[in-house]
């Protein structure tokens, strides 16, 4: 009995000296994995400062520029000589440019920077031919995380983590040798003012061949990386700061409806605006579009002009200018910051204004309405994953007429046609072209059936606004009625290798900026405000532009004041007594 006494007090004893010596296990292997890692430390790659900085400046250059090389084979074809002293004179500039960063602390910092900010623009540029300046940035930062999961499909995280994870991975392992900082600055100027001179010379050396061809082909430079789309940013940002200090300015207080009838006497005038999205007028049947793209407008009373152009490229330009006083030539993102626009001077006029957004906000113009976002509604029956189907803005469209007891105007901003994940945007029901592309990647999906899936969802447009048009006259026996419907830009489907849109405006092709203009206009608001209609119909072939809308909504809704430009007004000239 004591034997077992004395084993069982010495079990802990036992147990410490066991735990003793694996404690004495762990020492011994931290010294070996210490060892391994100097090992490992030992055999990093070492190279100087300038070395590293050259290196990265190939990689740039050469690897991660394939749209420029492209357009510079093209747009130099037949002139070799000019050639050469382009890819001289830029390996030289960007040699100046990078070692003018290899400063201790900094150089790591700042080469992986430019890899993966290279790598992210070359994804979008080489895969969508997409330009990356201030609009397009705009453009990102304020959509939603629904329509920017679109573009992070697999590849692109497989491409990121390819060309600009590992490559910035070696730069943060390499153990880079500094020299003393007097020395530093010696060396630096060495490399960097002889590069200067080389670009220079190599610039002169045939200054007329690139001016001219970059005067002929002003996107050419424009998808240099990572220069342009780094310069953008920097842009963007600035501009930011300075739209911090804007103070709006009031325009149309003397708004008001001047009408030939008292609006006692007289029924109530509601126009209903829809901003279309990424709708492009090549693909519409009401313009002459082979395939049956609009089965239900074609069947509605109304009138489709056939050469609208947008202000802009990207939702993020078109719906402010849009909205704004100013047309397009004049037009600027701090101008429609710093002034009021139609929905104001709507409101002025004692006309109640409200704004739907399925889209991915506003972008600044309701901010003093009744505004509604019905995308974070989070509705099952349309809604999915942060974006709902077109269908939402008109579901609660009759309980809202319902409720109108004056003029009003409602604008319903759609999700439309939004790429790249055309097949999204419309229900099964509509998938009437087969086979559509059911990706947002587009290299899974050939030309046909991304073209099928973008029709379908204008197919679906088409139902949406044949859909309002009839609830509209359905409440023609209270309301004078009327819908007007832009597209705030088109769209590029694989024309000369260009898809979706955003494309500077000034060589942005006709696909991005020839949009949808449709109007329905219902008897009773036609007699109202003594509208011809035939008179309409004669201008459909003429030209119009965004810069019609903001005084042509004004003119349909009676409301006279100083910013009014009835020749900018549709309607003004179809007046009774006028067309005359």
């Amino acid at each position: 009995m004591l034997n077992a006494d004395i084993a069982t007090l010495d079990a802990p004893f036992r147990s410490l000296s066991a735990f003793s010596f694996s404690a004495s296990d762990l020492r011994i292997h931290a010294r070996e994995e210490a060892g391994l890692l100097n090992k490992i430390k030992t055999h990093r790659p070492r190279l100087r400062s300038e070395w590293l900085s050259i290196l990265t400046t190939v990689y740039l250059l050469f690897f991660l520029n394939a749209t420029f090389w492209d357009k510079s084979f093209l747009y130099l074809k037949g002139q070799g000589f000019a050639l050469v002293a382009l890819a001289i004179g830029l390996l030289a500039a960007f040699v100046a440019l990078t070692v003018t960063f290899s400063a201790k602390y900094l150089i790591k910092p700042a080469l992986i920077f430019m890899v993966l900010a290279s790598v992210a623009s070359a994804w979008f540029m080489d895969r969508f031919s997409v330009i990356i300046d201030t609009e397009m940035i705009r453009n990102a930062v304020e959509t939603n995380r629904a329509e920017a999961g679109h573009l992070i499909t697999g590849a692109f995280v497989l491409h990121i983590i390819l060309f600009g994870v590992l490559p910035s991975l070696f730069i943060a392992w390499v153990e880079v040798i500094h020299r003393a900082i007097l020395k530093k600055v010696m060396v630096n100027l060495v490399i960097i003012v002889p590069s200067l001179l080389v670009f220079a010379g190599a610039g002169l050396s045939n200054g007329g061949t690139f001016i001219f061809s970059t005067r002929e082909h002003r996107d050419w430079f424009r998808t240099l990386n990572p220069i342009f789309p780094v310069g953008s940013a920097a842009s963007f940002l600035v501009d930011q700061s300075r739209e911090q200090s804007i103070i709006l300015q009031p325009i149309g207080t003397d708004a008001k409806v001047a009408d030939a009838l008292p609006s006692a006497d007289r029924r109530p005038r509601v126009t209903i605006v829809v901003v279309g999205e990424t709708a492009r007028a090549q693909n519409f049947q009401l313009g002459g579009y082979a395939r049956e793209t609009n089965p239900e407008l074609t069947k509605r009373d109304i009138i489709y002009f056939k050469d609208t152009s947008s202000c802009g490229t990207a939702t993020a330009v078109s719906v402010p200018c849009m909205f704004s006083v100013y047309d397009r030539k004049d037009y600027s993102h701090a101008k429609a910051l710093a002034t009021e626009n139609l929905v104001d001077v709507l409101s002025h006029a004692g006309i109640k204004t409200e704004w739907w957004d399925n889209n991915t906000g506003d972008k600044h113009v309701a901010d003093r309405i009744k505004k509604t976002d019905l995308f974070k509604s989070n509705d099952l029956r349309f809604c999915d994953g942060g974006e709902c189907l077109d269908q939402i803005l008109v579901d609660g469209l009759d309980a809202w007429l319902d409720k109108v007891n004056g003029d009003a105007v409602l604008v319903l901003h759609q999700l439309g046609n939004h790429g790249p994940a055309y097949y999204l945007r419309y229900p099964e029901e509509f998938r009437k072209f087969m086979p559509d592309c059911r990706s947002a990647d587009f290299d899974t999906c050939t030309p046909e059936t991304i073209t099928n899936a973008y029709d379908n969802g204008l197919l679906y447009t088409d139902h949406i606004l044949a859909e309002v048009i009839d609830t509209l006259s359905a409440h023609g026996d209270r309301l004078d009625t009327a819908m007007i419907y832009m597209s705030d830009h088109g769209e590029s489907l694989g024309e000369n290798g260009l898809y979706l849109h955003g494309a500077p405006y000034m060589f942005a092709p006709t696909q991005q900026t020839h949009v949808p203009f449709v109007l329905w206009i219902s008897p009773g608001l036609q007699q109202s405000t003594r509208i011809e209609k035939p008179c309409l119909a004669a201008k459909a072939d003429v030209p119009h532009s965004h810069d019609n809308l903001f005084h042509s909504v004004l003119g349909l809704m009676q409301v006279k004041t100083q910013v009014h430009d009835p020749a900018l007004d549709i309607f003004a000239a179809c007046r009774d007594g006028v067309s005359s």
